[in-house]
This record gives structure tokens, sequence and C-alpha cells, in this order.
């Protein structure tokens, strides 16, 4: 980590370089950076940078959309929430035949 530039060794050095380029945000990649640099956690980073009305872009979202030719025994891929609750796990009723 010698080879940082100058504009992440300090969050002032970092503001300057945002108000210098005209820029009013910053990316994910550029506050972790920061954040590894001076051994800070990324939320105090993001506080201390709105101080200075910096804005945090935040993570870019993936959007996969599942089409007719998706895998059909991928049920994470596109709704990675989708499956059911499981109650029938939990409450011991998988596989029974009353």
């Amino acid at each position: 980590m010698d080879n940082v530039l100058p504009e992440y060794e300090s969050v002032e050095a970092f503001a300057e370089l945002l108000y210098d380029e005209d820029r009013s945000s910053y990316s994910f990649e550029e506050i972790s950076t920061l954040s590894e640099r001076l051994r800070v956690s990324i939320p105090k980073l993001i506080k201390e940078l709105a101080e200075y009305g910096l804005k945090y872009k935040g993570r870019p979202k993936e959007i996969v959309v599942r089409g007719f030719q998706s895998n059909d025994h991928n049920r994470w891929e596109g709704n990675p929430c989708s499956g059911g609750s499981g109650y029938e796990q939990i409450a011991g009723f998988a596989g029974r035949k009353d």
C-alpha cells in the first residue's frame, strides 16, 4: 500500500480531489480504497464526507432477468428469495403421509 495515490492520504485530500473534478458524489470503489488506506470504516467515512457536502452513490445493483431459456434447476438466478418459507421442514411435516 506504499504506492497509493496522494488523494487517498486523508479525507480532506479526497474531498479536494472531488471538488477539483467538479464532482459531488463518489463510488463504492473510491470509498473502499479510502477506507482501506486510512483504516477507518466506510460508514464513518461516508458520514465525514457528507459534512463536506459529498454524497455516496452506493454499489451498482446488477439486474438479472430470468427468461424462458434460463436454467430450470437454478431457483436463485433472477429471484434470490423464492422457494417458500420452508415451514414444512421446520414443523416436521416434510415427506409425511397422513
